[in-house]
Formats: C-alpha cells, structure tokens, sequence
C-alpha cells in the first residue's frame, strides 16, 4: 500500500503530463455561440453532428437520453488497452459490502460483485417497451414469481466462478455463497432496511434454488432486486465468515478484479478472464485520484484521461479547448429528487415540525433562478445547443405518475413549488413565527457547495430565517444525515436518489414512519406509501401515487429542492459499446498510449 506521498502522475509519468491553469467564467452569449459556431474565419464554420448512429465521431454533439439507439459494435472489437479515467475521492470506508456507508465504496463495490438479476438494457431496447421493464436472470439463471405474488423462486447459475484470488482461488459459485451472503445482508447490512420491511423468509428446498417468501406483496419486488439501496450483492462464504478479510479485500463474480488500490495516487483493475459471460475486452482499468478539476481538465487535454465532466458553464470552453472530443448530454435520472433532510433530534420543538414553515422554506428560494445560472441556459441558446430541464418536485419524473405544477396539475398545491417569499413570510407568521426563528444547516464539505451557498442566502434574505451553516467532513454528513438523520436542524441540499430503480425507495426512505430519514411522522403519508406497495396493477398504483403528490405538495414532510439539467462529459472518441456492460466494451485501435 501507498503512503500517499507520491502522486499518481509520478508513478505514470511515461505518459507525459502537463498541468494547465484552468481558466473558469461565465461567457456572454454572443461569446459561446461563436466557441460553437466558428473556430476563426467566416469560412471555418463547425458543424455539430448530432447523430445517435456516429457516436465515435470527434467532434460529435449527443444525447445520452438515445443511447439505446446506439449500434452493437461487439463483433468489430479489438482486445486488449488500458482504460484511464478518474476519480475523485478516496475509498474511505472499509470495503466490506454489506457496512461501505458512502457511495464511493458503494459504486466500488460494484465492480466486483454482482446481483441476481439486472434490467433488460442495451442497443435497440427502447425506454418505455415492453423489452425496457424486463428483469434478466444474472448469477441467477432464471426467477420466477408465484400466483399469489407472495412467491419468489431463483436457479442459481451453474458453472460461475468467483475471481482467483485467495482464499476463493476461483472455485464456482454455489448455494452456500447465496446462503451466506443473504444472512449477512439482513443482519447487518446499511441498507437492508427496504428488504427487512417486507421480507418473511428465505427457504433454500435445494442446491439449486432459493425461494423468497414476502409479508405481502409488493409491486417493485424485482426491478429493487439490482438495487444497491435495497439489494444483497453475492460474496464468497469465504469473506462472509471473515469480517477482517471481507473490510480489505474484495472477491467476485464480475469482469473486474481489484489490482492495486493506492491511497491518494490510484486504484486499479484487471480483467477476469473466466468471466462467466465472456473475457473481457479490455485489459486493465485505471482510475488515477484526482481531486483537483483543474488537474483533471490538464489531464483530459493532454489526453492522459478518456473524460472529463465540466459545470454547464465551463462545458462551452472545453467544446473550443478540445474540439475534437465527443460533448455527452447526460440523460435524464427521474428518480433523481434532490431533498432536505429533516433531523430527528429536538424535532418536536423545531419551527419546522409545521407544514407551514417547511412549504414557506421552500418557496424562501427561487430555484429557478437558480437553475437557469447554473445551466448556462442563456449560452447554450445562443449556441443552437438544447438543454433539457428536470423540474423538481417530491415525487420522480415517471411520465405514468408524476404530475407538473407548472401546469397546475397539483391544484392549489401547485403553487408551493414555486417562489415567492411575500407569502413564505406569511405562511411562518400564521404558523407562529412573527419574526423569524433559527436555524441550523447541515452541509457536506464538498457536495452541492455553490446550490447550499444560494439556498442560504435566499433564507438570509428572506427575513424570517436566521441561517447558520455546520459544514460536515463526509463520513460524519453520511452517518448522521444520510443514513439517519440523527441532528439538530436540516441539511443543505442531496444530490439526488443515488441508485434508485423505483418511487418506493424515496417514499419509503424520506417519508414512510419506519424509513431511516423520515423525520415527520404522519399516518396519512403511510398510508399513501403501504397502499402503493401492495398494488399490483401499474395503472391502480399510478393513481395512488398521484393523489399521494397531491396531498403532499401541501405538507412537504420531505422539503425537495434544486432543478436538474444534465451534465456535460467531454471524452476522448476512444471507447467502443459505452451503452453495454464493462466486458463487451473496447477501446480504438488508434487510441494514443492504448497499452499505458
């Protein structure tokens, strides 16, 4: 292990670094649109392909949101390559599975293990058909679901291995890792909280099969089942029964295994030849540790990192630094609802125990002033380049359910979501609260820092909040807001859903009486929540999850904050079937320094 002294770039150093200042600034309209327009004289003019069919074209413009319609390109790959790209942050958790409390070590874990199914996705599955809500068999071969929807069965799928690595040295996966894995998930496990709610008990009839069997049925059963909020991974009994080994080293099933993991300089992998779908393609994955954006923007134009993820609006000066890199609008996440956590200490004591004051904290802010600034909506009009707008509310953007206040599809509701601080304040009087009252935020040093600095100041200026910002180093943020909401106050605003794959974990989370931040107790709201669970009929359920947005725009027992716009990635025209799983993607042939 690495002490952290050296940097990654001295260990790399063959790949002939540069650092660059990053120059940073919002840029005028007229200004951007000619980044995009031109590139000197009036006969240089760029054209923007915009084309789902030539994603690899240097240069192109494209939409994340159509990568279904990207072409296969399996049967022309070219092994072998070393794919570099960066990370932010270090791992530091341990890595254990079942107790990594931060998403980094979360999305880590990932690499390695896998779960027993996975959502039909990839070229040619449009989002919204039939073949799009599909659930496929992954270390399970095949699952199946009772008459009486309180039945669940899973084959186990021969002949899978589990990485060579000691002490597993890559024997096949059996029962026993399923036995073992599932036990320890429910006892200990971060999130098991979901799975525990409704599960009854897990019955093993032989070496082949596991049969789950719920306390009632519920709707988004299987599609949570690839969800790292809810689901268990698959580990070898032989981690499972060492706790010390499981917290340093990672052993799976997936096309990835852990090579080095260097703190502060980079962690690595390479490929697992015996994987059970197929080799992979690529060689070796590198993820250097770069904290710094201006580092990483140096690294991308000297093409010693495939990507490289600007704000909306530093996006136009990187589309004239590196012209010949793909721009990626990133698709829509509709179960991205970026929140306010309220904390559970002195709550009953709190102004903001009153629905009154949490919708007059919501309509305290302009968030939509604060969308537009941090898109760079007016640049990118003026550039000819459309930006797409997730408005926020509590409830996911799923077009079945979720209903627009802009269109004052929430009645008289509709209004909370929107600012105005003339009623806001009146709102906090009529609540009991003629001049005000104080107020503790909890932010994460690190995340959302410029969203949390606009919102404190509205709150400043709103005249009825006396804000005081309590800045958090990460892991005391993710232990007492994120996974519990063990604090006096609230927080700044979250990200969003993290991995998310139905409403049920945000109800559940943020607002069921039982979930791990649900701090506001409120019987109806439950209601809403458990009805919506049992409902198996798609259409039944959508209704019930109206009515409960309706009821909920007038109480906001979970405050919702910020718009979304996509993010932007520039990368290097280098990586082949990006929209497929890791071992059938493959690098160019003409990529520089392919080998490292």
């Amino acid at each position: 292990m690495n002490n952290g002294s050296r940097s990654f770039w001295e260990t790399y150093s063959r790949r002939g670094v540069s650092r660059r200042r990053f120059v940073s600034g919002v840029m005028a309209g007229a200004g951007a649109a000619a980044l995009l327009a031109c590139s000197g004289g009036k006969d240089d003019t760029q054209v923007l392909a915009i084309d789902p069919n030539s994603v690899r074209t240097p240069g192109a413009v494209i939409y994340e949101r159509d990568n279904w319609k990207w072409a296969d390109e399996t049967s022309q790959a070219v092994p072998g390559g070393v794919l570099v790209s960066r990370v932010d942050r270090d791992l530091t958790s341990s890595l254990d599975p079942y107790l990594s409390n931060t998403s980094t070590v979360e999305d880590f874990n990932d690499e390695t293990y896998e779960y027993l199914v996975e959502p039909n996705r990839g070229p040619g599955i449009e989002p919204g058909s039939a073949e799009y809500a599909k659930i496929n068999g992954r270390l399970a071969q095949s699952w199946e679901a009772g008459g009486d929807s309180l039945t669940y069965t899973f084959k186990l799928r021969p002949g899978v291995k589990f990485q060579p690595t000691a002490p597993v040295d890559g024997r096949e996966m059996n029962i026993d890792d399923w036995k073992t894995s599932i036990e320890k998930f429910l006892a200990i496990s971060t999130n098991r909280d979901g799975l525990v709610e409704v599960l009854d008990k897990i019955e093993y009839p032989d070496s082949l099969t596991m049969v789950m069997k719920m306390k009632e049925p519920y709707a988004p059963l299987m599609i949570r089942m690839s969800e790292k909020d809810f689901a268990f991974k698959i580990v070898p009994k032989e981690l499972n029964d060492r706790p010390d080994l499981m917290a340093t080293t990672q052993i799976g099933t997936n096309a990835k295994i852990v090579d080095k993991i260097e703190p502060s300089v980079s962690r690595s992998f390479t490929r697992f030849d015996g994987y059970w779908r197929g080799k992979p393609f690529i060689e070796r994955w590198v993820h250097p540790i770069i904290p710094e954006l201006s580092n990483h923007y140096s690294q991308f134009l000297t093409q010693n990192v495939i990507s490289y993820e600007p704000n909306a609006r530093d996006a136009l000066t990187a589309r004239k630094d590196a012209p010949q890199a793909i721009m990626i609008h990133g698709a829509d996440n509709p179960l991205a609802t970026p929140y306010i956590v309220i904390g559970k200490v002195d709550l009953a004591t709190s102004p903001w125990r009153d629905a009154r004051v949490r919708v007059a904290l919501r309509r305290a802010i302009d968030f939509d002033a604060i969308w537009e600034f941090q898109s760079n909506q007016q640049n990118f009009a003026a550039a000819g380049i459309e930006i797409d707008k997730f408005f926020n509310t509590n409830a996911p953007r799923d077009p079945s359910f979720w209903l627009d206040p802009r269109k004052g599809e929430l009645g008289e509701g509709s209004k909370n979501y929107f600012y105005d601080v003339a009623e806001a304040k009146k709102m906090v009087a009529a609540a009991g609260y003629p001049s005000g009252f104080d107020m503790d935020i909890w932010t994460n040093i690190g995340n959302n820092e410029e969203t949390n600095t606009f919102m404190i100041d509205y709150w400043d200026k709103s005249g009825f909040v006396r804000p005081n910002n309590l800045p958090k180093q990460r892991q005391e943020y993710f232990d007492n807001v994120t996974y519990s909401a063990t604090f006096k106050g609230i927080s700044g605003t979250s990200s969003g859903a993290g991995g998310a794959t139905d409403v049920d974990y945000i109800l559940f989370r943020n607002f069921y009486s039982k979930g791990p931040v649900s701090a506001v107790v409120d019987p109806k709201t439950d209601e809403f929540i458990i009805r919506q669970r049992r409902e198996l009929d798609p259409q039944k359920r959508a209704a019930i999850l109206k009515e409960w947005q309706l009821y909920c725009a007038n109480v906001m027992n979970c405050i919702p904050t910020r718009h979304l716009s996509a993010t932007w990635t520039f990368e290097w025209p280098w990586l082949h079937n990006s929209n497929l799983p890791a071992h059938l993607q493959w690098l160019d042939p003409n990529m520089p320094r392919r080998n490292g």
